[in-house]
């Protein structure tokens, strides 16, 4: 299983110089008063969900799946292997983000306006591994390059939607449920809120796991 996740990092290292490029595209483009507080989400998350299609997308063509399915190897380790990869492609665009962040302000450029924070890296895991939870299943049922309207539909949602529910609570934050909301959390302390969102993400995680899994191994190849 681990040469299966080596193999999705290796076949991508060219995605790698891309990624930093448009981390840094990001760094500049979200910093705005209005969208400066989703940067590091909107980077951070789109960097690891582009290296998740990278990989499927070289799997899924040229007849990749038939190959890989020749092998002896389970199918349960196939698709164990690109959950766990999600992890990696994660913390590694983290790692990129927030290096970035850091350097472009140490040298006193006016963005991002930010250091990475811990809500931040909060935002990216609840994110990623709902999109990424919703996309697999869809992909190791109908492949690739049916899966790509979903890839469009998501794409879209996630390069808008954060920076809308930031306005949002800012201009509605005298409202009764945003009042009651930002109570809410006040009340408990920023860990707790992350291990009770990791907890809630790593349960849907896990049954799209079981979805992908159950899927897969009725393709015939």
């Amino acid at each position: 299983m681990y040469s299966l996740i080596l193999k999705d990092i290796l076949i991508q290292k060219k995605m790698i110089w891309f990624v930093i490029g448009y981390s840094v595209f990001i760094l500049i483009a979200f910093n705005s008063p209005d969208s400066a507080d989703a940067a590091y989400i909107m980077g951070a998350m789109m960097s690891s969900y582009l290296f998740i299609m990278g990989a499927c997308a070289y799997e899924g063509k040229g007849n990749g799946e038939m190959i890989l399915n020749s092998f002896p190897l389970r199918r349960k380790d196939v698709v164990r292997s690109r959950y766990i990869s999600i992890f990696v492609f994660m913390f590694f665009s983290l790692a990129v983000m927030g290096a970035l962040g850091a350097i472009m302000k140490s040298i006193g450029l006016p963005y991002p306006q930010n250091y990475i924070t811990m809500s931040d890296v909060m935002g990216v895991v609840a994110s990623l591994l709902i999109v990424s939870s919703i996309y697999l299943p869809f992909y190791y049922k109908f492949g690739y390059i049916r899966a790509r309207v979903f890839n469009m539909i998501m794409f879209l949602i996630f390069f808008f939607v954060p920076t809308y529910l930031v306005n949002y609570i800012k201009e509605n934050s005298e409202k009764e449920i945003i009042i009651q909301l930002t109570d809410i959390l006040q009340t408990i302390s920023l860990w707790q809120i992350a291990v009770i969102v990791m907890f809630i993400m790593l349960v849907i995680m896990f049954i799209s796991y079981l979805i992908s899994l159950s899927v897969y191994k009725k393709r015939d190849f």
